[in-house]
């Protein structure tokens, strides 16, 4: 049956209120939510790493920055074996989630568990050559790229099975844009909080690297901030041109606006308060450090506070995401 809107009677909203019950139901299972953002997270985050490699690589030496980002890859290493796991508790038969990799040829979530294993896979041989090998840079190189290529790829499948034609609010392009995006917020904020505990454990340990360390992060902050604040505003106006999609869309997607804006409006208002409070934040500390050449241990405290801020806004952003879909039809 197709959702009824209000004032259908007795009947239809009751039918309503069942509806909005399974879908709060659904939302409470947090291992969807739980993998999406972190495999997101780490698809950013090593994305984020690669590129400041490729910058520090010129100034430092091949040697010393490969021995100094191997914390932060094992970091995201970590992450995605954490995502992996969290996922296998959405399924009731965990034991058989292999089988669901058998279709590649028409399956998402197939191509979705292919990429994410290769990712998976990419990092750890990379992580290993950087832990017990001090030659075969190019090989890390192309490594490290091609995690980034399969985890963006793993990102990309996982929108493609959101889009649904039963489902209004999911089914745009928009949806496949947000994940994206949500990998880049999510990784330059937990690559800056990265770099900053690194710096933090070297300045303790008194490590000769403490220099380049220090090097690293006050050339790279200001342009990971600027990016983080970009894709902050770009993610607001996309979901303002879908909150218009929705308006002028059926009854299901009428009804998941008014969930939206109605019900869910004052997690929506968190979300974005939350999102522009923790990337401006990381925006101030980025140009004090710019300006006043201050140390990663006196920035370390706003670092972690900016990336706490905007994980809880994609966290209320993904909740929302599951929460105000409705389905329309059988």
């Amino acid at each position: 049956m197709s959702v009824s809107l209000f004032g259908g009677g007795e009947a239809e909203e009751a039918e309503f209120g069942t509806a909005i019950a399974g879908y709060v139901m659904n939302v409470r299972e947090w291992a969807l939510p739980v993998y999406t953002i972190l495999m997101q997270l780490a698809v950013g985050a090593m994305l984020g790493l690669w590129v400041i490699r490729a910058v520090a690589v010129r100034r430092h030496g091949r040697s010393i920055i490969d021995y100094i980002i191997r914390i932060p890859v094992l970091a995201v290493f970590l992450t995605i074996i954490v995502a992996i796991i969290g996922s296998h508790f959405h399924l009731s038969r965990p034991i058989f989630s292999l089988l669901a990799a058998l279709n590649l040829r028409m399956s998402w979530l197939s191509r979705e568990i292919l990429f994410t294993v290769s990712f998976f896979l990419a990092v750890g041989v990379l992580l290993y050559l950087q832990w017990f090998t001090l030659d075969h840079y190019r090989l890390k190189t192309g490594l490290g790229w091609l995690a980034v290529v399969v985890g963006s790829l793993s990102v990309y499948c996982m929108s493609q099975i959101y889009l649904l034609p039963t489902h209004a609010s999911w089914d745009s392009p928009l949806t496949v844009i947000t994940f994206l995006l949500t990998a880049f917020t999510l990784g330059i904020t937990a690559v800056a909080v990265l770099l900053v505990m690194d710096l933090k454990v070297s300045e303790v340990a008194g490590a000769p690297e403490t220099a380049v360390r220090r090097q690293i992060v006050h050339q790279s902050f200001i342009w990971l901030a600027g990016v983080a604040l970009v894709t902050a505003v770009i993610n607001l106006i996309l979901n303002l041109i879908l909150i218009g999609q929705l308006s002028q869309g059926d009854i299901s997607a009428q009804t998941s606006l008014i969930l939206l804006l109605g019900l869910y409006r004052p997690l929506f208002g968190l979300r974005y308060i939350a999102l522009f409070t923790g990337v401006g934040w990381f925006s101030l500390a980025a140009y004090s450090l710019y300006r006043h050449k201050e140390t990663g241990y006196e920035i370390a405290n706003p670092i972690y506070l900016s990336c706490l801020l905007v994980l809880v806004s994609e966290i209320l952003g993904r909740f929302l995401f599951y929460a105000t879909h409705v389905r329309a039809g059988i």
